[in-house]
């Protein structure tokens, strides 16, 4: 496979930050993934509200930590205030799925039907995006989010921060579809929550998608487990519009992938916004 922007691209992007912006950006670690990759967390700003990006929550969206480090160049480069609040990123909660999904190594736990490329979940074979408590019993076997809710170190590395931290709202970025998943019939109505979607679709061209009605569809979400434990918006974004493009080419055909001239202002909006 082509160089893609993985775990190594990663680190170095996250040292020049700290290089370049040293007085404007911390950057720590959230905790290790399965393999012990540290998480990398970065904040900026120190206000006491709080919100909350995630990127690369499935090893093959790794266009989704391209796009969310670009955004913070960019948010940095015009020295963009945020005034009494503080923004934390999660650039790649899931930096051995990358690596699996750029085909650099092989899960811990190998599927049947294992092909590097379209390879979603953690060393564990383990969907993040089905691990979270939220109405954990109706996860599907399908959908792959193991046989207990937050029993990967990835979530709970998630989950620690939203409890420490207690953000007024949070992100998700992943990667097919142009679309936003905004609400669902488990939670309901957020307050917000249309606003920030409708906001987003908007300045972004990003579709609103109706709210998720099936259990299967939105139990053990990260965003749905988030509007559920803080009743506060949590957004799950896809950023491709073009559904045949691969996951590696969306990073070499970057911009156009994923609608840069619209999309580069997506955290500057929803800070705003907050």
């Amino acid at each position: 496979m082509k160089n893609c922007y993985g775990y190594t691209e990663l680190l170095k992007d996250l040292l020049e930050l700290k290089e370049v912006y040293c007085q404007k950006v911390s950057v720590t670690f959230a905790s290790n993934s399965v393999r012990g990759r540290g998480i990398p967390l970065i904040k900026i700003g120190s206000g006491d509200k709080k919100l909350l990006a995630v990127a690369s929550v499935h090893g093959r969206e790794f266009v989704s930590s391209c796009f969310v480090m670009r955004c913070l160049k960019d948010f940095l480069d015009r020295s963009y205030e945020l005034e009494g609040k503080a923004l934390y990123v999660l650039p790649m909660l899931n930096p051995d799925g990358v690596e699996i999904a750029q085909g650099k190594e092989k899960p811990l736990n190998i599927p049947h039907d294992f092909k590097p490329e379209l390879f979603k979940n953690n060393s564990n074979n383990i969907n993040l995006n089905a691990n979270f408590p939220f109405c954990f019993h109706r996860v599907p076997k399908e959908r792959q989010g193991g046989i207990k809710a937050a029993s990967e170190p990835e979530a709970k590395a998630l989950i620690r921060l939203c409890e420490k931290e207690r953000f007024m709202s949070a992100i998700s970025l992943h990667a097919r579809g142009n679309c936003i998943f905004w609400r669902d019939l488990g939670n309901g109505r957020v307050k917000g929550d249309y606003e920030l979607a409708k906001r987003l679709e908007e300045s972004c061209g990003f579709e609103l998608i109706e709210p998720t009605q099936k259990a299967q569809d939105y139990s053990g979400g990260f965003e749905n487990w988030f509007r559920f434990r803080y009743r506060k918006p949590a957004l799950c974004v896809e950023l491709v519009e073009d559904e045949e493009i691969s996951f590696s080419d969306m990073c070499f055909n970057f911009e156009e992938a994923v609608n840069w001239s619209k999309t580069g202002d997506l955290l500057k909006i929803f800070a705003d916004f907050c």
